[in-house]
């Protein structure tokens, strides 16, 4: 595996909205870890709750983002990312605020459930945001300080909490936590709307049955993920992986409580040195060219068995060895961890088109969740049968199998959906020029608006991936289109230009053109997709158009000029004018002429009519 150079991070620090999204993830990720070892310190240590009560409450955690993870998935791409990133924020500052003063365990339950109910609204946000601010070709590099950071924040906040636990009591570790959710939401203030078009239902009966709008978008979501095979493979190996790992990850505090005297203080160290582990695989992978990541599972998988083995075979050896090794081993588990997941995040977020991005993470959240509650609640049932270290061993163990799994499955998975093969630049183009294709047959029959990536999917004849690989949406692809319509039109100019034509007979052919070609009906689109741009969604429609219309007057100046220089033409307006009336009138004549037919258009005589204008104007 090659090492990318270190230009993309350094690029992405000159993007002011993506130093204000890791701020606040910054702020936000230290509360989260504060407020975990507090809660299962309250829980685990000072109420002394049964192995079951625990996992319970780590359910409360994860479980919102199984029930709620595609739908916010959905939310966070048709609305604006940083108000819902916003109002979870605000939420959570309240609720944390009645966990500090619960004084029952089915109040922490049930604030918990709230505030892990927006976190998940957040998550995709965050998600979607970072995609839609970040540069393809410095995901990567963003993907990885965004789990630096992650994974720093659980070096910090463990560590952080211990103390704060240790010398002023529990509940100023939640209002610590609540303090950084505040900071969260001000250093969003500082990212920019939303600038993507509104996702709207393609009919009314979708716009007044709002849940089955949502049920179509979220179907839409796995259909992608099942366009990228391997992905969708690791991501069932990556629920497996998390399930059985929460067999033990839940029950660590009832491990430790059993061990040493003061278990918070080596907790803190532990899940300080599992973030240490994990900083160091976000690190490693941000500059790493991912070839296969499925063999970074298997290592990942195979790391964390033996590290859960390790902690559950030495549980008689001395606590003050312990307290040394532990959290040396959860080093190894963190590093283990990162290894296993990062990958398959940065190869998601890279591989998904920016409408998509919530509902890919949506649903990738809501199965690695599932898997984890079922873990949790395995762990909890576990512990309370047979002993917390047999728990460990199991879960290790089980971890160990899903490694040797991965590797049986890796390499005819692989040959059989490489994601990235070799090709020529050549076939790239020509595949590329082929999804245009059809795009504009659609386009032609349908028009802009109605046309969808699934349309142009099942004209061309690829795959959802091939198509999305190349083009995230019909906008793109219709502007490829037009630019590829301006870039002929301005070589034509050019090459007219150079020859050794008189000008007014260059400027007769190509008005004749109008008259004598057939209209084609992509200017029709053109048309439309123009004209919509009034509204609100389409106002960025606006400076591509102005970019287009300039260009084009420009080629008209530069062969006007040649006339000028030429002694051919004598103007009595400038050359500016001139060819912003040529445009406005073909434009005009051109569309008339597709509405209602040459005959009852006189496209003819209209084009006659410009001529005799052009004529007076430049003094012929």
């Amino acid at each position: 595996m090659r090492m990318k150079s270190g230009s993309d991070s350094k690029r992405l620090y000159k993007n002011k909205a993506y130093l204000y999204l890791i701020a606040s993830q910054t702020v936000s990720a230290i509360g989260n870890w504060l407020d975990i070892l507090a809660v299962i310190t309250l829980v685990a240590v000072k109420w002394s709750a049964s192995p079951l009560a625990v996992s319970g409450v780590m359910l409360v955690f994860v479980g919102p983002m199984v029930l709620f993870g595609p739908f916010s998935g959905v939310l966070s791409d048709r609305y604006d990312r940083r108000l819902i990133m916003l109002i979870s924020d605000l939420f959570c500052v309240v609720l944390v605020l009645g966990v500090a003063f619960s004084t029952e365990l089915w109040h922490v339950y049930a604030l918990l459930f709230l505030k892990s109910s927006f976190v998940a609204l957040f998550i995709p946000a965050k998600n979607g945001k970072l995609k839609e601010i970040v540069k393809d070709d410095q995901m990567q590099a963003a993907m990885g300080i965004s789990g630096m950071i992650d994974n720093g924040a659980k070096i910090i906040g463990p560590v952080l909490s211990g103390i704060i636990v240790a010398t002023v009591g529990i509940q100023w570790a939640f209002y610590i936590d609540a303090l950084t959710f505040a900071l969260s939401a001000l250093f969003l203030l500082g990212i920019p709307k939303d600038n993507r078009k509104t996702k709207v239902a393609e009919n009314e009966q979708q716009k007044t049955n709002i849940m089955s709008n949502l049920l179509v978008e979220m179907k839409e979501g796995f259909t992608f993920l099942k366009t990228i095979p391997i992905i969708l493979i690791s991501l069932i190996i990556t629920t497996l992986l998390l399930l059985v790992l929460q067999i033990a990850d839940t029950q660590f505090m009832v491990l430790l409580r059993g061990i040493f005297k003061d278990p918070v203080t080596v907790a803190g160290y532990s899940m300080a040195a599992s973030g240490g582990g994990m900083f160091l695989a976000s690190a490693i992978f941000t500059k790493m060219h991912i070839r296969s990541t499925l063999s970074c599972m298997f290592f990942g998988a195979l790391g964390l068995g033996i590290s859960l083995v390790a902690l559950a075979l030495m549980v008689q050896y001395p606590p003050s060895f312990l307290s040394i090794a532990y959290p040396m081993l959860f080093f190894l588990a963190g590093f283990s961890f990162g290894s296993a997941i990062i990958p398959l995040n940065i190869t998601v977020q890279k591989s998904t088109p920016v409408d998509k991005t919530g509902r890919v993470f949506g649903i990738i959240n809501s199965m690695t969740t599932l898997g984890t509650l079922i873990g949790m609640i395995s762990g909890g049932v576990l512990s309370e049968l047979f002993g917390v270290e047999m728990t460990f061993t199991v879960s290790g163990a089980s971890l160990i199998v899903v490694s040797l799994l991965t590797l049986i499955i890796k390499f005819p998975i692989e040959r059989r959906y490489a994601m990235s093969p070799k090709v020529t630049k050549q076939y790239k183009e020509n595949r590329k020029l082929e999804i245009l294709k059809a795009a504009e047959t659609v386009f032609c029959q349908k028009g802009f608006e109605p046309t969808t990536m699934k349309d142009v999917v099942e004209i061309s004849g690829m795959s959802r991936g091939g198509v999305y690989q190349y083009f995230s949406s019909t906008e793109e692809m219709l502007k490829c289109i037009l630019n590829e319509r301006d870039d002929q039109f301005e070589n034509k100019i050019q090459q007219l230009i150079q020859s050794n034509q008189p000008v007014w007979e260059t400027i007769e052919s190509i008005l004749d053109g109008y008259n004598k070609e057939s209209f084609h009906k992509i200017s029709a689109v053109t048309y439309e997709y123009f004209v919509t741009g009034w509204r609100s969604e389409g106002v960025e429609r606006i400076p591509y158009l102005l970019t287009r219309f300039n260009r084009a007057r420009e080629n008209y100046i530069q062969l006007l000029q040649k006339g000028v220089d030429s002694g051919e033409f004598s103007p009595n307006q400038s050359l500016h004018t001139i060819a912003t009336f040529m445009i406005n009138v073909t434009d005009g004549i051109l569309l008339e002429t597709n509405l209602a037919g040459k005959k009852e258009a006189d496209t003819e005589g209209q084009i006659n009519a410009l001529k005799i204008y052009l004529k007076t104007a430049l003094q012929i």
